[in-house]
């Protein structure tokens, strides 16, 4: 199995969820400054495997494809968390951020990287992108493209479903 097909989409991400997943949430200690290209973005946490950052700093400000490409040099496995639900029109942030979303998630194909995202949830691009009347902030041919890519990732999307699969965990 390859490095990006071990991602998981996580909702809603609970610390028991994270926990068995491997993952726990930075402390505030760990937050750091990373330079890029065009500008500096700041993480939860960045060490020599992981890059723990949030969809809003990820894919909600004016980064572009060399930025996006100098932080997947770097890392082997990132986590994104707060990624907004595209069912809910409030959560579900601009068309600029979601392309700018496929666009990492194309990178992370790409150099096979392990994405993990979390999020309240649902998250289902799909069926968002299934919605003939979605709301004018989304752009479905992007949440077309968003489910396409993340169809390889396994979901976790319960602590009963923890429960279950326990004995093959995350």
């Amino acid at each position: 199995m390859s490095g990006y097909s071990r991602g998981l989409i996580i909702t809603p991400g609970t610390d028991r969820q994270l926990g068995a997943c491997g993952l726990f949430r930075p402390a505030p200690s760990q937050q750091r400054v990373v330079a890029l290209p065009s500008q500096a973005i700041a993480v939860k946490n960045a060490d020599p495997d992981m890059i723990w950052v949030s969809f809003a700093a990820l894919c909600g400000s004016p980064l572009g494809a060399g930025d996006y490409l100098s932080l997947a040099s770097g890392f082997t496995a990132w986590v994104i968390d707060g990624v907004p639900s595209p069912a809910v029109e409030s959560a579900a942030g601009s068309a600029a951020a979601w392309h700018r979303f496929l666009e990492v998630l194309d990178l992370l194909h790409e150099r096979d990287v392990t994405p993990f995202l979390i999020g309240p949830g649902p998250l289902d691009w799909e069926a968002a992108a299934a919605r003939t009347a979605g709301p004018p902030s989304q752009d479905p041919s992007a949440l077309v493209r968003i489910a396409d890519r993340l169809a390889v990732l396994r979901r976790v999307e319960s602590d009963e479903q923890l429960e279950d699969e326990q004995s093959s965990g995350c």
